[in-house]
């Protein structure tokens, strides 16, 4: 009996021991869904004090029995009694906000600021119709009575189509995978001076294709580049494609030397002239999951467009729920703004809940704010680690909308090439959605951004008449879309994936495709005047199709230019300039089933034609 008591007791303290291993982890936040960013927390069993990060979180391995005080500016300081069953769990801890005569900043922060933007609807007052040009900007705070009178006074004034809805703002996407051969000249000519400000250079560039032995893309495929030594340098996660983009040098200097690719055990010489090919022993799976988080500027640059966005966002989000079929959406969002502001982030986790998060969005207001810098990376930060993204998701994207960069102190831009690291390691795809005043250092960041976590950018133009003067980005066209379409345009490319069962598929791959009228040309497609107008069948025919390992296409026409892209627009091959009757391999071995374009410049016109991979 002895001897089986002291086993017991061994057993326990053995359990013990291990439950002391693990980490307590707090969220700190309060009743509106900030994060809390710089609490402190103090023991009863121990010396030490723990502040929380940015992303509002702090993480210990407990000593026993403690109790916890935690103090935050602004806040009133909450005790609580911590247990050892608590370790291994994550503790949302909500504070009270100590009362405040304002609890609001400026609608508008000093930036941006004008004779126009300063002109507001005076409450209860009878206005002039001139002096409703801005009243859009606060419409959704004035009584219901008054916003009403509003709305009827701009629709007299002619003006109801500045009112906030979705559908109305436009943009241009600059898809920096599509345009490839355009973006060396960026970081070493146009955008050169900007490189050092902000420490990233994406140039030297590794892709991976993994798929499993019957050609089908494996999506969420944890890709590592390393170097001679054997040092990661680079982590991404393949996409709905079954591809991953990798970088040597992104944050420091590039590895020299002989590079390796390593997915799931299998290792490979990494090379930057060809797609590197993985085929893995897994089977057919489509993850039926896809997380869509919304990233808002909330300081008060943002107030001439923040409105609209929230429009679209609605629209957005509904939208996408049915954009593909069989998939389940979930959606999230957070609003930042920067230090010393009212909050640093608030946040929406992610949730099949559409309505939770159309409410979140709905609710936020733009102030704060007053520099021209805002806290992204602690932003992105907070989204990687609080959001909870799946980890079946067949695609993680996070659209960042903003206006601003961020500041480009050290600690800042370390804080920087963390988030985007870690995205890219999570498989959080960066897509920028950027507003008016955006600088060209601006720029050139958010671009960075997309390219090392596989995304994209857009831009705002001016075609809308909504806002301030919206910066041109440096390409060689901008095809100008209205944003909510491009928005979900871009969920669509970065979730649909072919079905196990491909002969279904494939009758439905070779169907007509929204996708393809706005697929980016790899080249400036500036139509040339009084070229001839051909048909697709007129200049090239592909055969078989759908094929498999080998596909050609019939040059019957002379092509100036041909190229070969995914379903996002990702360049994939680029073939020299072909003549009439030339007949070209298109070289698909190794890439994952799926769709692919084969487009071709010819007499002045671009012309596209879909190759079904099966």
């Amino acid at each position: 009996m002895k001897k089986i008591f002291v086993m017991l007791l061994a057993a326990l303290s053995i359990a013990v021991s291990a439950a002391d291993t693990k980490q307590i982890r707090c969220l700190i936040m309060d009743a509106d869904s900030a994060l809390i960013y710089g609490a402190e927390l103090t023991f009863s069993n121990r010396k030490d004090t723990l502040r929380t990060g940015c992303d509002g979180c702090v993480a210990f391995t407990p000593k026993g029995r403690s109790r916890i005080k935690i103090e935050a500016d602004r806040y009133e300081t909450r005790t609580l009694k911590l247990t050892p069953s608590e370790a291994g769990k994550t503790l949302v801890i909500v504070l009270k906000r100590k009362p405040r005569s304002d609890n609001h900043g400026p609608l508008y922060g000093s930036r941006h600021a004008s004779r126009e933007t300063e002109v507001y609807y005076s409450y209860g007052l009878t206005a002039s119709k001139a002096a409703v040009t801005r009243a859009d900007m606060v419409y959704d705070e004035m009584p219901a009575a008054v916003a009403e009178e509003a709305e009827v006074m701009m629709e007299e004034a002619g003006m109801a189509n500045a009112l906030p809805s979705a559908g109305k703002l436009t943009a241009g996407e600059v898809n920096d995978f599509a345009k490839w051969n355009l973006w060396p000249s960026i970081i070493r000519e146009s955008h050169k001076q900007y490189l050092q400000k902000w420490g990233m250079t994406a140039s030297e560039r590794y892709t991976a294709q993994v798929t499993n032995r019957d050609g089908y893309p494996l999506a969420g495929v944890t890709v590592h580049l390393t170097g001679p030594k054997g040092r990661v340098l680079y982590t991404a996660v393949t996409d709905n494609t079954g591809k991953a983009e990798l970088w040597n040098g992104l944050t420091e200097p590039a590895a020299e030397g002989k590079l390796t690719l390593e997915a799931d055990g299998t290792r490979i010489s990494a090379s930057r002239e060809v797609m590197n090919i993985f085929v893995l022993d897994r089977p057919c799976a489509a993850p039926e999951v896809a997380d869509v988080f919304f990233v808002f500027d909330a300081t008060g640059s943002m107030g001439d467009e923040l409105r609209y966005l929230q429009a679209e966002m609605k629209d957005v989000v509904r939208r996408s729920q049915s954009a593909v079929e069989g998939l389940s959406i979930r959606t999230g969002a957070l609003v930042y703004r920067d230090f010393g502001d009212e909050y640093l982030t608030r946040i929406a986790r992610l949730s099949d809940d559409i309505e939770k998060t159309q409410a979140f969005i709905d609710k936020q207001q733009a102030g704060g704010g007053g520099d021209y810098e805002e806290a992204i990376p602690e932003a992105l930060l907070a989204s990687l680690h609080v959001a909870g993204w799946s980890e079946q998701a067949r695609a993680r994207i996070a659209f960042l909308i903003l206006d601003a960069p961020c500041h480009s102190d050290s600690a800042t831009l370390a804080r920087l090439h963390e988030a985007v690291t870690e995205a890219a390691q999570l498989g959080v795809r960066i897509v920028p959605v950027v507003c008016s005043g955006v600088d060209k250092d601006g720029e050139l960041l958010m671009r960075t951004m997309a390219l090392a976590t596989n995304g994209t950018s857009f831009f705002l133009t001016d075609d809308s008449g909504i806002g301030n003067t919206h910066l041109k980005p440096t390409t060689d066209s901008l095809k100008v879309e209205h944003l909510n379409d491009m928005l979900v345009r871009t969920i669509i490319e970065y979730t649909r994936m072919p079905a196990c069962a491909i002969e279904e598929w494939q009758e439905e791959a070779l169907a007509d495709d929204p996708i393809e009228q706005f697929l980016p040309n790899p080249t400036d497609d500036v139509v040339i005047p009084g070229s001839p107008i051909w048909t697709v069948g007129d200049v090239l025919r592909v055969r078989p199709n759908p094929c498999s390992d080998v596909c050609y296409a019939d040059i019957l026409r002379d092509v100036k230019s041909l190229t070969l892209c995914d379903i996002s627009g990702k360049t994939i091959f680029t073939y020299s300039e072909q003549t009439a009757g030339a007949v070209v391999l298109v070289p698909v071995e190794g890439l994952a089933t799926g769709v692919y374009f084969l487009k071709a410049y010819a007499d002045g016109r671009w012309y596209t034609a879909k190759i079904v991979k099966k």
